[in-house]
């Protein structure tokens, strides 16, 4: 069952068009991201959902019941939607103190002392604020009335979430703690969650489905994994990874050996059914960029210009026949040095794009085979 439904909705300020027409089906109990650079219409969109803004046309639905139709005059405002919503800005209460920030709507519905009471001792320890309930926003840090917006939201115990940037001002430890607590609340509520971003590390790290946006259009929606692995088209692909996919120039030509991939010095077979011919974009993650100390079959001369080490892995910059390349050693590594090293890619792994940058993929054997029978 779908919770959320978008059918051809639209966003319009004066002649700009923010959402041209948007058509999105989210599941319940599902955690959707909505992923992409500043302006693409994601926070637009979820503004939408919330009854923040309200569309220019097109159809809403939360449950099965319609929230706003442009055709029939529909609009239901945001306090009788049943949402739960984490502002990037916070939107606290400055003449409040932490305790009631978090318990307004609650007393508001006449909840009971002692669940109100529950609830926010169980969220101030969620987002580690104890201790800090009877001061002020103005007494606390960006990072902690950040936290206090996620402790509203722990609190409220809503069966739809939205989420818009709510970590962005959270330091590296304590977002990844963050990160942990909202999955876990997403799952202990059973709730439908659509979380905003343009960090893909949470994106990657939190979603069920990633919805990666691009001038208000949908580029492509999917599971970490198939847009980690699979990207519809370049955007996608250069948008999605850290570090970045590698992109590199090219043109694919074939004999009666089968498709070959050249680029950069390279020329090495591909696998079988790639249907294109002439220029092309290859792309290759730096996980897949292998480095050699000395000269190995299929790998052209590099020299090293940055070594970065983070850890579990070291990030070398590389320069083949004077083009970028980026390879991601699996390793704390550091006597790479300005050496001459030699790299190879990974055929398995290496992405072709045509030239309308779309994904292009081989055919299997037995689709080849029809195609050549019917002449199609």
């Amino acid at each position: 069952m779908n919770e959320i439904v978008f059918r051809s909705i639209t966003k319009t300020y004066g002649s700009h068009v923010a959402i041209p027409g948007l058509d999105l089906e989210v599941a319940k109990g599902s955690f959707v991201t909505l992923l992409g650079p500043s302006g693409c219409g994601k926070t637009t969109t979820l503004r939408i959902v919330a009854g923040l803004e309200q569309a220019s046309a097109g159809t809403l639905s939360l449950g099965g019941r319609c929230i706003y139709s442009s055709a029939e005059g529909i609009f239901v405002p945001p306090e009788k939607r049943g949402l739960g919503f984490i502002f990037q800005s916070y939107a606290l209460w400055p003449n409040m103190k932490v305790a009631r920030n978090i318990t307004l709507a609650l007393t508001e519905a006449r909840m009971a002392a002692s669940e109100v009471r529950n609830r926010l001792e169980d969220a101030l320890a969620k987002v580690q604020l104890k201790g800090l309930e009877e001061r002020y926003p103005s007494e606390l840090s960006g990072g902690q009335q950040q936290r206090v917006a996620v402790a509203r939201l722990i609190a409220a115990r809503n069966s739809i979430l939205l989420m818009d940037e709510p970590l962005s001002n959270l330091d590296a430890k304590l977002r990844t703690e963050m990160r942990r607590e909202l999955k876990k609340l997403h799952a202990d509520l059973g709730a439908t969650t659509i979380y905003v971003t343009h960090d893909q590390v949470e994106a990657l790290t939190m979603s069920d489905v990633i919805v990666v946006m691009k001038g208000g259009m949908i580029a492509q929606q999917g599971t970490p994994h198939e847009l980690y692995h699979q990207p519809a088209n370049l955007f996608v692909a250069e948008f999605i990874g850290d570090p970045k996919i590698n992109i590199l120039p090219g043109h694919m030509d074939g004999d009666a050996q089968g498709p070959r991939a050249i680029f950069e010095g390279f020329s090495m077979p591909m696998a079988e059914g790639f249907d294109v011919d002439g220029p092309v974009t290859f792309a290759i993650r730096p996980e897949h960029v292998e480095i050699h100390p000395k000269s190995v079959a299929g790998a052209v001369a590099a020299s090293v210009d940055i070594v970065q080490p983070m850890g579990s892995q070291t990030i070398v910059s590389l320069t083949v026949n004077g083009h970028p390349v980026t390879a991601l050693i699996p390793k704390f590594a550091q006597g790479l040095g300005q050496e001459e090293v030699w790299v190879s890619f990974n055929r398995e792994h290496i992405l072709v794009f045509d030239k309308s940058e779309r994904l292009c993929v081989p055919e299997k054997p037995s689709v080849r085979e029809y195609r050549r029978n019917t002449g199609g």
